[in-house]
């Protein structure tokens, strides 16, 4: 009968030589990915066989990177009082990347650059992570590879060119940050994503529980000086810019809410088509609907931060979190999905930790086997004969998400943050 000793040197030797089995919780996530992918590929094909249009085959049509080029017209009035005319609805660290991106005079090739760095990045540091929790060195590179392929919403977000990678890379080098225990530097480039696009601001509430007061406050800081400096040099003075960029962006806001087509109920994840639906319905304007939904959400995410989270591992408040981000935005497309492959990592590295502590943890593969369909294509899920559209089914799955990271503490994250 063997030792505990030998039993432990055992598996340090599995752990040193790669022999380690991928978790069956890993190898259904990877599965689930690849047939979700061979399922668009076939039900686009089947469609385009029984005559659809093709943008009912295949959910990556539309013109490339118009999301990228779109304001190039208007940039060539920057640092005038004309240029706000333009409807840049972005906050002005937003609207400045779009400016560098348009200086370097190849926007497309810089951006499809900074993808591929970026994306071959991930893939390699998950690779090594999962090489040193004894995997092997194929396995360990096909599955973060195979999952970034598979994923319909990075897809969506490359063909359309859209400057969420931007926020993706700040918000997710943050979160890297914070679990190496950088919370400074987390919080820096938490807020630098904010200033861009807003809603990552709640990241900055990951520092809270750990009572991390000052870089919770350069955080506040770094927002408010990326802000004022972005509009200082979009110009022609921080007044115009202010003016111009609050114009545009809650302009956009407002239109954004009133905007009811197909292609919302496809690719609009966002839980404010509940409010949407029952206001249209009750004769009610839309216009007056945003300010109260966005107060409910706020008082969901104090609940359940607070109430909830505050004790909770840090794996569930960055899954809630994110969850949140994606979920609350009046428009919030597919491609916004792409922040959840942050969480989706952590939780990998939560089920190899209790995987080789041999330790089950409730909930835990049910959580993940959710990302797979949020993953896929939204037109999986998309039948207008009964009313089911794709967006609405991912809202629902997002919900279910949340709800998980509510119930079930992922408590081995805490061991391998300390570890990592």
């Amino acid at each position: 009968m063997a030792t505990p000793v030998s039993e432990a040197q055992e598996c340090a030797k599995d752990v040193a030589r790669g022999r380690v089995p991928m978790p069956r919780s890993l190898r259904l996530v990877w599965v689930g990915s690849v047939v979700a992918f061979g399922l668009m590929v076939l039900v686009g094909y089947v469609r385009y066989r029984m005559g659809f249009p093709a943008t009912n085959c295949n959910p990556l049509m539309g013109v490339r990177y118009d999301d990228l080029t779109q304001f190039l017209p208007i940039y060539r009035l920057l640092h005038t009082a004309s240029f706000y005319s333009g409807h840049v609805a972005y906050p002005p660290l937003g609207a400045v990347v779009y400016a560098v991106v348009y200086g370097t005079g190849h926007p497309v090739g810089f951006y499809l650059w900074t993808a591929a760095l970026w994306l071959t990045a991930g893939v390699w540091g998950v690779r090594r992570e999962l090489m040193a929790a004894g995997i092997g060195g194929v396995v360990s590179t096909l599955f973060p590879l195979t999952v970034v392929l598979a994923s319909f919403p990075l897809a969506g977000l490359l063909q359309r060119g859209n400057i969420e990678l931007y926020l993706w890379i700040f918000a997710a080098l943050g979160t890297w940050a914070y679990f190496r225990g950088y919370a400074a530097a987390a919080a820096v480039l938490w807020a630098l994503a904010a200033a861009m696009k807003i809603y990552p601001v709640v990241f900055l509430l990951l520092l809270l529980p750990r009572r991390q007061w000052r870089a919770f406050g350069v955080g506040v800081a770094t927002f408010v000086g990326a802000t004022v400096a972005s509009m200082a040099w979009m110009g022609p003075s921080i007044g115009v810019a202010w003016r111009g960029s609050l114009t545009n962006f809650l302009g956009f806001q407002s239109l954004a809410v009133t905007v009811w087509s197909l292609h919302e109920l496809g690719a609009n994840h966002s839980v404010f088509v509940v409010p949407k639906l029952v206001a249209t319905m009750a004769g009610v304007p839309l216009s007056k609907v945003m300010l109260p939904y966005y107060a409910c959400g706020a008082v969901v995410l104090v609940w359940a931060f607070f109430g909830r989270l505050w004790k909770m591992p840090v794996a569930n408040q960055l899954l809630a979190v994110t969850v949140f981000m994606v979920l609350l935005p009046t428009i919030s497309y597919f491609y916004t999905l792409v922040h959840l492959i942050a969480p989706l990592a952590v939780l990998v590295f939560v089920t190899l930790r209790a995987e080789r502590a041999g330790v089950n943890i409730p909930g835990l593969r049910g959580t993940m086997m959710l990302f797979v369909p949020l993953f896929a294509s939204f037109m999986l899920f998309t039948f207008p004969s009964v009313f089911v559209y794709g967006g609405m089914v991912q809202m629902v799955l997002l919900v279910l998400l949340f709800v998980c990271a509510l119930q079930y503490p992922f408590a081995a994250v805490e061991a391998e943050a300390g570890a990592r």
